[in-house]
């Protein structure tokens, strides 16, 4: 098909990343029978450095880009990360008197940090390779659903003249403008108040380069240091945190997000009160930032959003920033699009093969609602957590977990693609990771609240080998069938029920009986489900050297090689019998 023809099999509204690669999705999994029109507002040539952000990828986005047959390109072109850095503890500390935590060594799973502009450009010029129509430059101006099995309808704007084309699907990839989602009425505010802003700089920002050599020989011996730049690093204090990321071009993004608990939007709407607000609270960043040019700059409010609706028995389909969006600080927007695109093609799949759509539709809109909101599980009630550095540590440890084991293995595994009772399991399944992800999320943000503590130093590689995080890493490349991924979730959800417990044991006997008291409290301990702490897993905590070594089982003694050793209140004897009374049946008090 060429661009003066006006019918499609789909016709996709916006050539971004989402639209872009959902094209070549679709390609690939039926071939050139299938009819695909792109049609977006921006003619090339796009701007370098200089352009979208959603810059840094993690490991589902970048497998699914591999999985498009991306992956030589994105070797040529693009910068492999060496995944998430984060330093918290907040403001006026030098970087190397914060607790560094990221990658040790080249992670398994590859993942990738985009410019945007030049990877955006390279897909469009793969259109035409692959018979896939691109229509640039023009604005869609209006769309008329077609009812029943009658074709949908576009009308765009392209050089002061208008025109139609017809489709079958039609796919709203128009990132936050929201073709279909304004016109619906679909979108929802999350309870999760945030804003960004964010701007390019000339040049390639090396955070190693801020730390003199005589001043931490500890931080420049690190067999990793020549590899940070490569990392998408977070700069952390309570209410916010900042990205610095490598691009290909050479240059280097910088954004600070906030959280209306701590911040106004006030502070980051414009050029001049960014740079202020890093003066105040990252001055080493904004000295970095002196005598370099900046190349853009940009500001959102209330970033975080959903629809209530993103596929439809009419054909219709939301993609990517068009849907939902929930927060950048795990860099989930690649995810989210591989997620929809793939939800969208199978509905395709479904259509063309005269099967039943409107069970697939209820499926999928119900599994892609479950997975944005297992998200948002992960990001809200944060803000005080990214100034207490080993708050932080116990959640990303957590969220790492949580992630590999259930979201990516979903997508991975193409479990997608059952349906009925095989899909329902797996969701079910998962749905206790979003619950105990909840817990955790209250957990961590209470401790912050309650026991705020100094920037450290030092360095923690999360995730450490060995390790049943490293273990669910390392599993994404593993091909199983949906029914193994089924039974590795199970254990996995195991494994989660007691890394959660772990983890409020460890943090209870820190805090003491009388912290501890308030902690079980604000965070509701007492009303978790499902979680408990053994006799004997108490009674271990009371024993000394190699006698309580033995006596730990697997999961313990995983979460303190990650974490280190709990630093024990002196009445840390009392803080369990705490625990001992609010989880599992009446127990004989706790040995001292």
């Amino acid at each position: 098909m060429n661009e003066h023809d006006n019918s499609a099999d789909v016709v996709i509204c916006g050539g971004g990343m989402a639209g872009l690669t959902l094209a070549l999705h679709l390609r690939r999994d039926f071939g050139s029978g299938l009819r695909i029109t792109v049609v977006d507002k921006l003619a090339r040539p796009l701007p370098e450095a200089a352009f979208k952000l959603g810059e840094s990828c993690v490991e589902m986005g970048s497998q699914y880009l591999e999985q498009l047959g991306l992956a030589d390109h994105l070797e040529r072109t693009q910068i492999v990360k060496f995944g998430l850095r984060f330093f918290p503890g907040g403001g006026t500390s030098k970087l190397h008197e914060r607790l560094e935590m990221g990658a040790s060594q080249e992670p398994v799973v590859r993942s990738w940090q985009l410019d945007r502009g030049r990877f955006e450009s390279d897909l469009r010029a793969m259109m035409a390779d692959r018979g896939i129509t691109l229509i640039e430059g023009a604005v869609v101006r209006d769309v008329t659903l077609g009812a029943g099995a009658s074709p949908h309808t576009v009308t765009y704007e392209r050089d002061g003249a208008r025109a139609t084309i017809s489709g079958r699907w039609l796919v709203d990839a128009t990132g936050r403008a929201g073709l279909m989602r304004r016109r619906l009425g679909s979108k929802r505010s999350n309870d999760h108040p945030g804003f960004a802003g964010w701007f390019r700089v000339e040049g390639r920002m090396d955070v190693n380069s801020w730390v003199p050599v005589d001043a931490d020989t500890d931080w420049h011996d690190r067999h990793m240091a020549d590899q940070r730049w490569r990392s998408t690093s977070h700069l952390m204090g309570a209410g916010y945190w900042l990205w610095i990321i490598p691009l290909a071009s050479g240059h280097t993004s910088v954004g600070v997000v906030c959280h209306d608990e701590y911040f106004s939007y006030d502070d980051v709407r414009t050029l001049d009160r960014l740079m202020t607000f890093l003066r105040v609270h990252e001055p080493q960043l904004a000295e970095q930032l002196q005598d370099r040019t900046v190349m853009d700059f940009g500001a959102i409010k209330n970033y975080s959003y959903r629809s209530t609706r993103h596929w439809s028995t009419d054909r219709w389909a939301l993609v990517g920033e068009a849907g939902s969006f929930t927060d950048p600080l795990y860099s989930p927007g690649s995810d989210l699009i591989a997620l929809a695109n793939a939800f969208t093609a199978e509905l395709i799949r479904v259509d063309r093969q005269g099967e039943d759509l409107a069970c697939r539709v209820d499926e999928l809109e119900s599994m892609y609602a479950a997975l944005v909101h297992g998200g948002m599980t992960v990001y809200e009630g944060n803000p005080p957590v990214f100034g207490h550095a080993r708050a932080m540590a116990s959640k990303i440890y957590w969220d790492n977990f949580a992630y590999w084991s259930y979201p990516c293995q979903y997508f991975m595994r193409g479990i997608y693609r059952l349906t009925g009772a095989p899909h329902a399991r797996f969701k079910d399944t998962g749905a206790r990771f979003v619950e105990i992800s909840g817990y955790m999320q209250r957990l961590m943000r209470h401790w912050a609240l309650l026991a705020p503590e100094p920037p450290q130093g030092g360095f923690l590689g999360l995730p450490a080998f060995p390790s049943v995080v490293i273990d669910a890493h390392i599993a994404l490349l593993e091909d199983r069938t949906p029914e193994a991924a089924q039974a590795a979730l199970e254990v996995a959800v195991a494994q989660a029920d007691e890394i959660a417990a772990e983890l409020v044991l460890r943090i209870v006997q820190e805090l003491g009986p009388e912290l501890g008291a308030t902690l079980i409290d604000r965070a509701d301990i007492g009303s978790w489900r499902g979680l408990q702490v053994s006799s004997s897993r108490l009674e271990a905590e009371a024993m000394v050297g190699m006698a309580r070594r033995r006596a730990l089982p697997l999961i313990a003694r995983d979460v303190e090689r990650a974490l280190g050793r709990i630093k024990r209140h002196h009445d840390a004897a009392q803080a369990r019998q705490l625990l001992s009374e609010v989880w599992g049946p009446k127990r004989a008090r706790v040995s001292a």
